[in-house]
């Protein structure tokens, strides 16, 4: 058996192109109990994976509120959007989970968040959705939609 020398295993795994989708999620924690998922990018059935990894590691690290923030993506697809949800389903959620999402963005038309907001807790800002957080309770019935308490 010959050795594969670097320049050829190179040829044999080529890079993915360069307008290949791409999703990129940042996790931060701005308050007690809750962190933040800012995702860029795009989110579609073939980024939704990698999402999904960030969001369960954020459940599972002892933050029981989830704000997913959608504010700035570039591209949205309701597939993409469809498998995030359907593995946050799966998964123990104990506390709040809140979306935000720009009215203004090309990605995600107003009637989309309409439909939306039927199903999830819906913020135009940032600070509303932490506002959310901190007032839900906590539950163990792993709903990802918790109730508030005022």
């Amino acid at each position: 058996m010959t050795p594969v020398m670097r320049d050829q295993l190179e040829a044999l795994t080529p890079a993915p192109p360069l307008d290949a989708p791409m999703v990129i999620a940042t996790l931060s924690c701005p308050q007690p109990d809750t962190t933040v998922c800012r995702v860029t990018g795009s989110l579609d059935l073939v980024t939704a994976p990698a999402l999904v990894d960030r969001l369960i590691e954020a459940v599972h690290d002892g933050q029981p509120h989830v704000v997913l923030d959608l504010s700035a993506v570039a591209l949205l697809d309701s597939i993409g959007l469809e498998v995030v949800f359907d593995a946050l389903d799966q998964h123990d959620i104990a506390g709040h989970l809140a979306v935000v999402a720009d009215s203004r963005s090309a990605a995600i038309s107003r009637h989309d968040i309409d439909a939306l907001d039927e199903v999830l807790d819906i913020h135009y800002d940032l600070a509303s959705a932490l506002r959310a957080c901190s007032r839900a309770s906590i539950s163990h019935g792993g709903r990802h939609r918790a109730t508030a308490t005022y």
